[in-house]
C-alpha cells in the first residue's frame, strides 16, 4: 500500500474517531506534505518520534520568541536562555507525546502498518 493510500486510510479512521481535523492534520503537517514530505498525522507515530519532533520546534521557535521578545533586554545569558528553552521543548514534547499515545490508543486507532 502506497503513503498516500495509507494517509487516506488514516485520516479516515481518525475522522470516525471523531478527532478534529485540525487535531490530526494541523496546518503544518499540511504544508510539509505540499512540499513533498510524507509526514504521517501524529496519532500514528511512535512515542519519541513525536516527543522528538515537538521538543525541537516548540524549544526552538519558543525559544528565539523569547530571546527577541524577552530575554536579550532583561540581560539573560545565551546559556541560560538554551537551557531554558531545551527544558521547555522537552516538556512541551513530553505532553504531546503522551497526549498522541493515549489519544491513539484511547480511540483504539491501528497502527501504521496495519493500515
Amino acid at each position: 500500500m502506497s503513503f498516500q493510500d495509507k494517509l487516506e486510510a488514516a485520516q479516515k479512521e481518525l475522522g470516525e474517531a471523531n478527532i478534529w481535523k485540525a487535531n490530526h492534520n494541523p496546518p503544518i503537517s499540511v504544508l510539509l506534505r505540499k512540499l513533498g514530505f510524507n509526514i504521517r498525522p501524529f496519532h500514528y507515530c511512535s512515542f519519541m518520534s513525536n516527543f522528538l519532533s515537538a521538543s525541537i520546534w516548540f524549544g526552538g521557535a519558543w525559544g528565539l520568541l523569547m530571546w527577541f521578545t524577552t530575554w536579550q533586554s532583561s540581560g539573560m545569558t545565551i546559556k541560560a536562555a538554551l537551557l531554558t528553552s531545551l527544558f521547555a521543548g522537552m516538556f512541551f514534547g513530553l505532553f504531546m507525546a503522551l497526549y498522541y499515545k493515549h489519544s491513539a490508543k484511547k480511540n483504539n486507532l491501528s497502527d501504521w502498518q496495519t493500515l
